[in-house]
C-alpha cells in the first residue's frame, strides 16, 4: 500500500512539473509572439515611439503590480487559482491583440499580459518547490527556466512566418489555440487546495530570511543582462558590422539555446554544490562574454561574447530560481507564494533596469565602451550579493 501511495505521489508531482512547466512555456511564447508584431499595428505606428515605449513598459509594471497578491492568493489557496486567473488573462490579451487597435485596446492586452505573467510565473514556480524535493528541484526549476526559453526562442519566429502568410491578427489566433491547450492541463491536473486556516505569510517574512536579498539581487542581475543587450546590440551590429535583422535574430537565439540547454545542467549541481561557486561562475562567464563584445572587431568574437552571455545567465538563473524557494519555505508558515513573488518582482525590475542602463552608457561612451562597463558592473553588482547568498546545501531537503 504504501510503494502504490508513493508511486501515486510521485506521478502526480510529476504531472504538476509539467502543468507548471507549460504554462511557463505559454506565457513566454505568446510575449514572444507579440514582441515582433506589435510594433507594426497601426495603432502603435501613430501612437509613435513614446507611445510604443509606454505599451512595451506596461508589461512589466502590470507584472510588478500583480505579483504581490498573485504570492498571497498561492499561499493562501495554492497555485490553481492564480494559474486560472493567468489563463483568463493571456486568453483575454492575445484576443485584444489580434483586434490589432485602436491604441488603447493594445495597452489594455499588454496590462492583462503582464497580469496573467505575473500570476502564472509565481503559481508554477511555486507548485513545482511545493512538490519536488529539494535534492531534485535544482534540475527542475532548470528546466522550467529551459522552457521559459523555449517559448522564447519559438515565439518571434513563429510570429514573423504567421504575418508573412497570414496577416498581423494570425500569430495572436495561434496563440488563443496554445493557451486554450495550455487551459485544459491546468483546469483537468491541477486540483483546488482547501482554504489556509491561517494567516500566510508573505514577501516580507522572506526577505527578513539571512540571504534574501542577495539571492533576489541575483536574479535581478540576471534579467538585466539580457534587458542590457536587446536595446543595443541590434543596432551596433547592424551599424558597424552591416548584420541584418535576420541575422540579428539568430545571434538573439543563441543566447536563448545556450541557456535552454545549460539550466538543467547547472541546476543538477545546487543541491550539491556551494551557490556562491554556481554564481561566482556566472559573474565570470557572463562579463567574459560583455568584454568580448566590447572589445570586437569581427562578427565571430560577438558570436563567443553572445555564447559566453548565454551560459553565463544559466548560472545565475537556475541556482537562484531553486534557492529562493528555499528561503520561503524557512518562514513559519511557509510562504513559497510570496517567495516567488519576490522572485517575480526581482526579474521585472532587472527587466526595467537593464535597458535604462545600457541606453544611459551607450549615449554616453559608445556602445562597445559601454560594454566593457557593462562587464565591470556585472562584477561589482553580482560580487556584492556572493558573502551572504544561502550555499542551497544549507536547505534541508524535504
Amino acid at each position: 500500500m504504501t510503494a502504490l501511495s508513493n508511486t501515486q505521489t510521485t506521478s502526480r508531482s510529476r504531472i504538476a512539473v509539467v502543468v507548471a512547466c507549460v504554462a511557463l512555456f505559454t506565457d513566454m511564447l505568446v510575449y514572444g509572439i507579440a514582441i515582433p508584431v506589435l510594433p507594426l499595428l497601426d495603432a502603435t505606428v501613430q501612437a509613435g515611439p513614446l507611445g510604443t515605449g509606454a505599451l512595451f513598459a506596461s508589461y512589466a509594471a502590470a507584472m510588478i503590480i500583480v505579483t504581490p497578491f498573485a504570492g498571497r492568493m498561492v499561499d493562501r489557496v495554492g497555485p490553481r487559482g492564480p494559474l486560472l486567473v493567468g489563463l483568463l488573462g493571456l486568453a483575454a490579451a492575445t484576443l485584444l491583440f489580434a483586434i490589432g487597435g485602436p491604441y488603447w485596446v493594445l495597452m489594455l492586452g499588454r496590462l492583462l499580459q503582464g497580469l496573467a505573467a505575473g500570476m502564472s510565473w509565481v503559481a508554477s514556480l511555486a507548485l513545482i518547490a511545493a512538490v519536488v524535493p529539494f535534492a531534485r528541484r535544482g534540475r527542475t526549476m532548470g528546466v522550467a527556466m529551459s522552457m521559459i526559453s523555449l517559448g522564447t526562442l519559438i515565439g518571434p519566429p513563429l510570429s514573423g512566418f504567421l504575418v508573412q502568410h497570414w496577416g498581423t491578427a494570425t500569430p495572436f489566433l495561434a496563440a488563443a489555440a496554445f493557451t486554450l491547450a495550455d487551459g485544459a492541463l491546468r483546469i483537468i491536473f491541477i486540483r483546488p487546495l482547501p482554504a489556509a486556516a491561517d494567516d500566510p505569510t508573505g514577501p516580507l517574512a522572506v526577505l527578513r530570511i539571512p540571504g534574501s536579498l542577495s539571492t533576489i539581487g541575483v536574479i535581478a542581475l540576471g534579467a538585466a543582462v539580457i534587458a542590457t543587450i536587446e536595446p543595443t546590440l541590434p543596432r551596433y551590429l547592424h551599424d558597424a558590422l552591416s548584420v541584418d535583422s535576420l541575422g540579428i535574430g539568430v545571434l538573439f537565439a543563441l543566447i536563448v539555446v545556450v541557456g535552454a540547454i545549460l539550466n538543467p545542467i547547472v541546476g543538477s549541481f545546487v543541491s550539491r554544490v556551494d551557490a556562491r561557486y554556481l554564481v561566482g561562475t556566472g559573474i565570470i562567464v557572463t562579463s567574459a562574454g560583455f568584454v568580448a563584445i566590447g572589445l570586437s572587431e569581427q562578427l565571430w568574437q560577438i558570436v563567443a561574447g553572445l555564447a559566453l552571455i548565454g551560459g553565463g545567465i544559466a548560472f545565475f538563473s537556475a541556482p537562484s530560481s531553486t534557492l529562493i524557494g528555499g528561503q520561503g519555505a524557512q518562514t513559519t508558515p511557509p510562504a513559497l507564494g510570496g517567495a516567488y513573488s519576490l522572485y517575480n518582482l526581482a526579474y521585472a525590475t532587472g527587466l526595467m533596469i537593464g535597458p535604462f542602463l545600457a541606453g544611459s552608457l551607450v549615449s554616453a561612451l559608445g556602445p562597445q565602451t559601454a560594454f566593457l562597463m557593462l562587464a565591470l558592473t556585472t562584477v561589482l553588482l553580482g560580487a556584492s550579493t556572493l558573502p551572504r547568498l544561502p550555499t542551497a546545501t544549507n536547505h534541508s531537503p524535504r
